[in-house]
């Protein structure tokens, strides 16, 4: 009996290097952790950087990064090719076969050691846990759509010949401003962003076509890439009553200061259902500015209304002249502005905060060939308008 007692306190204690294997191990595994936590991060970040690019509705879809591969089980084995000497070859064998063994013994005493404390167990599981981040799938599948989107019974018409054409609009672009003024919402976008980065591309497509040509008629506008001259489909909702988050419609401007100046330059918009419209000249113009038009109107009268009654402006107005051809723009004064002869000969102009003349468009007419001579033309009618205009803004 005293000699069990005594076999029992003098048995060997658990070597601690086991525990150390087992810590070491989980090193590994949170190491691997971080490796692949920051590729995804570095994914997240490229992604944004696109997105930041791309201004408004453009999507970038990053490409699927790829997971680092599992190194726990490191294997001398591959510098076998490189030994020339049977004996080195054996050697090493042997030495693998010692290292399995061991390995082989750690596991199986790690194994009972958790399994007697199911405590531990649970808490080294989770430790040496390795958690994927989800990784952006460029071919996934759309998510289902939660409500019911409206079907608009507007018909967008077709190019004749049924081909479509190069100086034009492309009729899916008129059907996806179409079906999104119906459907201005963020899940009917999100559900449609292809159909919006197409119609995009063929928007920026013509303005570019646009662009070259307004040159040659007014050498002093901005020559930038489209995407700068196009404005944002996003709307500002931020004090408005209508949190409708889009705009119905595509629209760029063209101008000596580009299109965040207060310089007057020349507007082109396209939407269906005949809100295609081309105009040019200066809207809703600050005070400051405001107040130089006005005295450059009292000073060269003459000169302005002659500019609003060629025969290239009647052509755009439907032969309105004068007054009579500029847009209505905000509403006008009351009364004349103070510092101004109420009873001036001009004092329904120097009433106004827009000078701007321009026209629209019926659908049929955007999609067809010759559109975008029709633009075109309408700018070469209102360069002095826009020249004179911005003589007097500065």
């Amino acid at each position: 009996m005293t000699s069990a007692k005594n076999g029992s306190k003098n048995a060997p204690k658990p070597s601690p290097a086991k525990k150390t294997s087992t810590v070491a191990a989980t090193g590994r595994g949170k190491k691997r952790t971080k490796q692949e936590d920051s590729e995804s991060d570095e994914d997240e970040v490229e992604e944004e950087e696109e997105n930041d690019e791309e201004e408004e509705i453009e999507s970038a879809y990053g490409d699927d990064s790829e997971e680092p591969e599992d190194d726990d089980d490191e294997d001398d084995s591959d510098d076998d090719d490189f030994q020339s000497s049977d004996d080195v070859r054996t050697r090493k064998s042997a030495a693998n076969k010692a290292k399995a063994s061991s390995s082989k013994k750690q596991t199986t005493s790690a194994t009972k050691s958790s399994s007697s404390n199911p405590a531990k167990k649970a808490k080294t599981s989770s430790t040496t846990a390795s958690p994927k981040k989800p990784t952006t799938n460029k071919n996934q599948s759309k998510p289902e759509p939660t409500k019911t989107f409206l079907v608009s019974p507007l018909k967008i018409p077709r190019p004749k010949g049924g081909h479509p054409v190069a100086d034009a609009i492309q009729p899916e672009t008129l059907e996806f401003l179409r079906d999104l003024k119906l459907n201005n919402d963020r899940e009917y976008m999100m559900l449609n962003q292809e159909r919006c980065d197409q119609a995009k591309a063929d928007f920026l497509d013509f303005i570019r076509m646009v662009k070259e040509g307004l040159l040659e008629a007014d050498p002093d506008v901005m020559d930038q890439e489209p995407k700068q001259s196009m404005m944002r489909i996003h709307r500002d909702i931020r004090f408005s009553n209508d949190k409708t988050p889009y705009k119905d419609h595509f629209s760029c401007f063209f101008s000596k200061g580009g299109k965040k100046s207060i310089a007057a330059g020349y507007y082109f918009g396209v939407g269906s259902n005949g809100e295609t419209f081309v105009g040019c000249g200066a809207w809703d113009i600050g005070s400051a500015a405001l107040t130089r038009v006005r005295h450059g109107i009292v000073d060269h009268a003459d000169r302005f209304n002659a500019i609003l009654a060629t025969d290239a402006i009647k052509r755009i107005t439907g032969g309105k002249t004068g007054i009579e051809a500029l847009r209505e723009g905000h509403t006008p004064l009351k009364t004349g502005p103070k510092g101004f002869d109420k009873d001036h000969p001009m004092i329904e102009f120097l009433k106004k905060k827009s000078f701007a003349v321009g026209r629209k468009f019926e659908d049929r007419q955007v999609v067809n060939e010759g559109f975008l001579e029709e633009v075109l033309s309408t700018f070469d009618a209102c360069v002095d308008l826009v020249h004179i205009l911005n003589d007097w803004i500065g």
